[in-house]
């Protein structure tokens, strides 16, 4: 019996094909025609769904957001503690990176690829990475309230500190294939809540 295969189907065996090689190889360095190939699609198959190799690049940047957010929520949220949580943003670095062998950041590895400010997968960038700045931004307000500092702390600077070493954590760990940069970061963050 040989089973149907869908529209949505097709839909799903592309943009899952084009999340992997866009991650992999960047944007440019992958040809529609090996997304089709290897999502084993037709091309007007390809054209139904993604008018565009931009309009894919969209949508795998839309789906590689929830993703991702999804996967650093679920390593902060194992943990009660507020510093522990913030903490925790390098464990999961940590884990993503090895994993990943060390191919980086999507959307920052992207950003070289889209030149222009104003485009649109520039602006899914900025979004994404504001988005990250804000969640980082209520872990260290978390934290903030439940330690009775007596020292007034600015929440908005030490959680844009912390988001420059997370930063600056994935870019030097990709450069090195090693995670020094990471506990190193994190060393500093430990000290930064103490």
């Amino acid at each position: 019996m040989t089973k149907t295969v869908t529209s949505s189907d097709s839909r799903t065996r592309i943009l899952e094909t084009a999340y992997r090689l866009f991650y992999e190889q960047g944007y440019h360095a992958t040809g529609i025609n090996q997304i089709i190939a290897e999502a084993g699609v037709a091309k007007a198959s390809f054209y139904h769904h993604f008018p565009s190799k931009k309009d894919l690049c969209i949508a795998f940047l839309q789906k590689r957001h929830r993703d991702w957010f999804s996967w650093l929520k679920q390593e902060v949220d194992s943990h009660v503690e507020p510093r522990e949580r913030i903490l925790s943003l390098f464990a999961f670095l940590e884990q993503w990176l090895t994993t990943s062998k060390f191919r980086g950041c999507a959307f920052l590895n992207l950003t070289s690829e889209f030149p222009i400010p104003d485009s649109v997968i520039r602006r899914m960038i900025v979004v994404h990475k504001a988005e990250l700045r804000e969640y980082i931004k209520e872990l260290v307000q978390s934290f903030v309230d439940k330690t009775a500092s007596p020292q007034k702390v600015e929440v908005a600077s030490l959680a844009d500190t912390i988001y420059v070493l997370f930063e600056g954590s994935i870019i030097t760990s990709q450069v090195y294939s090693s995670i020094w940069a990471i506990q190193s970061s994190r060393e500093a963050v430990q000290r930064i809540l103490t």
